[in-house]
């Protein structure tokens, strides 16, 4: 069955519409439609379809690899999707002008045509791909992801459109049209009821299992853009110990800077990170040279035992941090894997941004998509002709009188970007849009600049004794180049804490109960026994040593082979205990509770391969020693003492060796 005339059309107008393409849609709506009345048509053969076929499939694949190569694999996916109606036109238009009014089956597959030239009887009847690219056309709307009821409405209309196409000739007019109605809204009340399950599940799930809420060195995708209201989270992610001298110097924590801005996201290609080595306490890494003036202890949540380390501005060295691995890069950026749900370390910094990457091109690009507008308000502002600190307070006196909100109503005209809507009509957005516009306003006036992102140190707590950092709390400003040092340059409204603290939910102070008893519990040491305790545990041991003799007495017929061995823990005597400790000395002790398997797996990084392969094989014999009720036989006892002992020398002597 053809589509009705007019719905194609009125499908490409509707992705036009969507994907801010207006322009586009309609021209090919027009093209569309004109066609389907034109009396022009062609004889089209298999092999010119297949042709064609061919060349769309070119097409498809050259954007996969540019939109993947631009915005990476998960937003290409979403790239490919928008612009299928374009990509897939040629095809409709090649039925459109067919005299047949179809397009042969088997010229779409080259597999079809394949058997078909080896004389097997293929289905080669018409296909018409009008239904299918109306899909498309919806399915790319869609993936534009406007997330305004205009998508919803749209898409109704072209359903309600198409249904009616094929509704059955016995079935009343009012009777569809109600029925249409009510599948309508009940549609939508479903999506938006599930829309907000899922926003309550992410917030219970991202209060208690924070997952995802670490820091990409090399990527920030921003909200910029973003219909509703900013989702944000109570969940604490930083604890800040500092002495009121040090805390007034510290406002900003810093973890990554970005230097390209591509869509709405921020990116980095020119700052790899590497690997540092420790001081000789293993514990001490220096990020730049200098003397630091303060510092403060810093407690961060860890994600899969990995972190980006939020740091004050002009941080040389990070100590108390007995980290497996440091990574750091020339933007500022510090990674840090560690090992369980928190870690603890100390910033010690200076009073200026040190041993940053000096600018270079990518810290001067304004993307082609916001250009007109940066230079024309630098130009208006007279930035260019003023010197560097002058043109910076030019700059923040100017976004000075926009306002902080966390709500945005509606998408940005059409033609215009986020950015540009923010700059020039709606004057009012969160930090992301102040720091890149800041960030791109500077480069406007040839200033090179920087989109940093961190937290806001704010919020002190009396039950903590600490300053504590929610995810809410994420915040981004500007890196600006004065001609020989970086600083940073903030243009969010400072009301902004405020307006986020008031939407704050009324139970928060119940929850950070909560948070601090969790937190306390998971930073819990080994038990310390008071001498009450001990007196205690003497007299049970004392009665149990009691009963313990009274049924040996009672049994005293019994024959004694079991030996003082059978009361003896089983293994106790394993040369293996040597190797642990020095291992546990040297590289990092067993934690309570911990397996023998789980720390020879977490140590293993500090041993070259021999090592670990020996100690693999000793802890196999060491576990049979102590579990198996054969136990070892004499000659893998000998093993296991004369592997033990030499394992245990060469480890000290090369460890050793190596931290000297």
């Amino acid at each position: 069955m053809k589509s009705p005339r007019g719905l194609l059309g009125a499908g490409l107008i509707f992705w036009g519409w969507q994907t801010g393409n207006l322009w586009v849609g309609a021209t090919l709506a027009a093209l569309v439609e004109f066609l389907r009345f034109a009396e022009v048509r062609f004889a089209l053969r298999p092999q010119d379809v297949a042709r064609l076929v061919a060349l769309t499939t070119l097409t498809f694949l050259g954007l996969a690899g540019l939109f993947a190569t631009s915005y990476g694999v998960t937003q290409a996916i979403f790239e490919l999707f928008k612009w299928l109606p374009v990509v897939l036109t040629p095809l409709l238009l090649a039925q459109l002008l067919a005299s047949d009014h179809g397009i042969p089956g088997n010229s779409l597959f080259r597999y079809l045509r394949r058997i078909r030239r080896e004389g097997s009887t293929a289905d080669d009847s018409l296909v018409d791909v009008s239904w299918l690219y109306l899909v498309l056309c919806v399915v790319g709307a869609g993936a534009a992801n406007a997330r305004g009821v205009g998508y919803y409405l749209g898409l109704l209309a072209v359903s309600t459109w198409a249904l009616s196409a094929i509704r059955p000739r016995h079935t009343r007019l009012p009777v569809s049209a109600l029925m249409i109605a009510a599948a309508g809204a009940l549609g939508f009340a479903g999506q938006a009821g599930l829309g907000q399950l899922q926003s309550q599940l992410e917030t219970w799930f991202v209060e208690w299992w924070p997952r995802g809420m670490d820091a990409d060195p090399y990527r920030s995708t921003t909200d910029i853009g973003s219909i509703g209201r900013l989702k944000q989270f109570d969940t604490i992610v930083l604890r800040v110990y500092a002495d009121p001298l040090a805390a007034q110097s510290v406002k900003r924590l810093h973890r990554a800077s970005f230097t390209s801005y591509i869509g709405t996201t921020w990116r980095v290609r020119k700052a790899p990170m590497t690997a540092l080595q420790p001081m000789a306490d293993g514990t001490t890494w220096t990020l730049a040279p200098g003397l630091p003036g303060s510092s403060v202890r810093i407690v961060t949540r860890l994600e899969d035992g990995k972190a980006l380390l939020a740091l004050p501005p002009g941080t040389v060295r990070v100590s108390e941090l007995p980290a497996m691995e440091l990574k750091h890069n020339v933007l500022g950026a510090a990674q840090a894997e560690v090992g369980g749900d928190w870690a603890h370390y100390r910033a010690e910094f200076g009073k200026s941004i040190v041993d940053y990457a000096l600018p270079d091109e990518e810290d001067t690009i304004i993307p082609a998509a916001e250009r007109d507008a940066f230079v024309r308000l630098a130009a208006e502002l007279g930035l260019q002709q003023l010197p560097v600190e002058e043109a910076i307070k030019q700059v923040a006196n100017h976004f000075a009188a926009f306002s902080y909100s966390t709500f945005r109503e509606s998408a940005p005209p059409i033609g215009t970007t986020a950015l540009g809507d923010f700059l020039r009509n709606s004057k009012s957005g969160h930090c992301e849009y102040f720091a890149a516009a800041t960030t791109l306003l500077l480069r406007a006036a040839g200033i090179p600049a920087r989109y940093a992102t961190g937290f806001h140190m704010v919020e002190y707590s009396e039950l903590e004794g600490a300053y504590v950092v929610r995810a809410r709390h994420a915040h981004a400003w500007a890196r600006a180049w004065l001609g020989d040092r970086w600083v940073d340059i903030d243009t969010t409204p400072p009301t902004w804490f405020d307006e986020d603290e008031a939407q704050a939910p009324v139970w928060q102070y119940l929850s950070d109960l909560l948070r601090w008893a969790d937190y306390r519990w998971s930073q819990r040491g080994a038990l310390a026994v008071g001498a009450g305790w001990q007196a205690l545990a003497a007299l049970v041991l004392a009665l149990l040593a009691w009963r313990s003799l009274r049924g040996k007495r009672a049994r005293r017929s019994a024959p004694a082979g079991g030996g003082a061995h059978g009361t003896e823990r089983r293994g106790a005597d394993s040369e293996f205990f040597s190797v642990e400790e020095v291992l546990s000395a040297r590289v990092s002790p067993r934690r309570l509770g911990e397996a023998v398997s789980d720390w020879s797996a977490r140590i293993s990084a500090a041993l070259d391969e021999s090592h670990r392969a020996r100690l693999q094989g000793l802890i196999a014999l060491h576990q049979r020693y102590r579990f198996d009720p054969a136990g070892l036989a004499p000659r893998e006892r000998e093993a296991l003492r004369m592997v033990a002992l030499n394992l245990a020398r060469e480890l000290a002597a090369r460890l050793t060796s190596s931290t000297a």
